[in-house]
């Protein structure tokens, strides 16, 4: 009896595993178990997963995380659809039960629940626009923030000595942040900036975790939180430290608001929204403290967390290949001399623009894409999907795409300059999304990586502290970004 019941069992989960796809309507891909998906091929880098599966079952296939979602893996087909059918795309497929245990809800600017975003999104850009969002100020701002870090890399890089860039690194883009979110700015090493780091860096590895991935199909998985090392208290933890944080700030820029004077930052402008409705008598609606401090975090953690990173691939990338780096820096040479550079110089460093770019598509920092909701059915790839569906637009796996990119693990700027040595902007090449959902922050990131990291090498070399530069190491969580490396930073003048 035993044996039969066990025969089966097995014979269940094949069948399910074979025909589960066909029978919700979806399109081929990878078999997967019943409640846990496909969660067990997750081990390996998703951008290249992804791919692998897309040659074997089609650039748009479904995949189970544990929930089916239909990943759309081909940059043709990803503009046909996300960005010429934006509308249809516009929802994203939040985790709606791991988000309230988790973070009390749909909050912020990145996971915000699908009814309010577009009034989220639309204030948030309207705000930033107010407050001088790219402005000169700002990209002054950029320029002296570059400059401090290259001198301080200068004292602690003296006689040679090895240095592990990020602290400064990280100082220099979480000021800019802070200014445009809460109207201040704070000294370099301050200890808050280390503490709020710390804890978004745990948020980000806590959300990758097998068992908070899990919650949403499976809310029972909380009660068994200590028998995985309780990875999901863990994760309420940091994101309270988080809110934490962000509200203490957020006390300091009510305190010094004068609802008169034209707002400094965000926060003013959000707590300005607020009044005027209360004044009015009407709802405030998503206008809500909570609300506020989610999407200060957001700001935050997105802003700050994917700039440091690049910009730490950047570094580890011109110690690898000093070739392109002095490459950069013979351009800077020619072009620029010894004067400031200002996003104005784009135009004439094309081999720097390349450099960027192709850090971007290398480094690749965010695997996988987050998950958009169909709002009526549509037919994708030749493949008809029901509505409230969620689909994956994985840009990602384009950049690691070697039908697309010759050895596409190679740091190579060339890729990126035609025969009359101009730089050639690649379409595929989209690390802040695309479509209506696409970066909110894209503009302020490329300002960031252009002035800091063109302003590093214009003044700094960059080489391996020992014979053979250092393998480079990642560390997975909701990014990818490179384990702690030192290098040696040379003054060159």
């Amino acid at each position: 009896m035993l044996i039969e019941l066990l025969l089966l069992l097995i014979t269940l989960t094949i069948a399910y595993s074979l025909l589960i796809n066909k029978i919700r309507g979806l399109p081929p891909g990878p078999p997967p178990l019943p409640l846990m998906g496909n969660m067990r091929s997750f081990d390996d880098p998703m951008d290249h997963t992804l791919l692998r599966w897309s040659k074997k079952y089609g650039p748009v296939f479904t995949v189970w995380m544990p929930g089916p979602t239909v990943v759309i893996a081909d940059y043709q087909i990803l503009q046909d659809s996300i960005v010429k059918q934006g509308d249809v795309f516009g929802d994203k497929s939040n985790p709606v039960n791991q988000m309230k245990m988790l973070v009390e809800g749909e909050y912020g600017l990145v996971q915000n629940a699908n009814h309010m975003w577009k009034e989220q999104r639309r204030f948030a850009l309207h705000s930033l626009k107010e407050i001088g969002f790219l402005s000169t100020s700002l990209q002054e701002s950029a320029k002296s923030y570059a400059q401090k870090i290259v001198a301080e890399w200068k004292k602690e890089g003296a006689e040679g000595k090895p240095i592990d860039v990020t602290q400064n690194l990280m100082y220099g883009v979480a000021n800019l942040i802070w200014q445009l979110a809460f109207g201040r700015t704070l000294n370099f090493g301050d200890p808050m900036l280390n503490e709020v780091e710390g804890e978004v860096y745990k948020f980000f590895v806590g959300m990758a975790h097998p068992c908070v991935l899990f919650l949403d199909v499976f809310p029972q998985i909380e009660f068994l939180d200590s028998l995985f090392g309780y990875p999901i208290q863990n994760l309420k933890t940091a994101h309270t430290n988080c809110m934490n944080i962000m509200h203490k700030e957020l006390d300091i820029t009510a305190k010094t608001l004068n609802y008169d004077e034209e707002p400094r930052c965000y926060a003013d402008s959000f707590f300005i929204e607020i009044k005027r409705r209360e004044e009015k008598g009407e709802d405030t609606g998503n206008f809500t403290r909570h609300q506020l401090a989610r999407a200060t975090l957001d700001m935050w953690s997105a802003g700050f967390d994917t700039t440091v990173t690049s910009l730490k691939f950047a570094i580890h990338y011109l110690m690898s290949y000093p070739e392109a780096q002095r490459k950069m820096q013979k351009e800077i040479d020619e072009k620029i001399g010894q004067r400031q550079i200002t996003m104005e110089d784009q135009k004439i460093l094309p081999y720097c623009m390349a450099a960027i770019v192709e850090v971007q598509r290398t480094a690749n920092i965010a695997e996988i894409n987050f998950t958009r909701l169909t709002n009526q059915e549509v037919v994708i790839g030749g493949h008809r999907i029901p509505e409230n569906t969620a689909i994956l637009p994985q840009f990602p796996s384009v950049h690691v795409d070697p039908e697309i990119f010759e050895r596409p693990d190679y740091f190579c700027p060339e890729r990126h300059i035609n025969d009359a040595g101009e730089f050639v902007k690649d379409p595929r090449i989209t690390p802040f999304s695309m479509g209506k959902r696409a970066c909110l922050g894209e503009g302020l990131a490329r300002m960031e990586l252009f002035i800091f990291l063109t302003t590093f090498v214009q003044h700094c070399s960059f080489s391996s502290p020992t014979l053979i530069p250092p393998a480079l190491k990642t560390i997975r969580g909701l990014t990818r970004s490179p384990e702690p490396y030192n290098v040696k930073v040379s003054a060159r003048f």
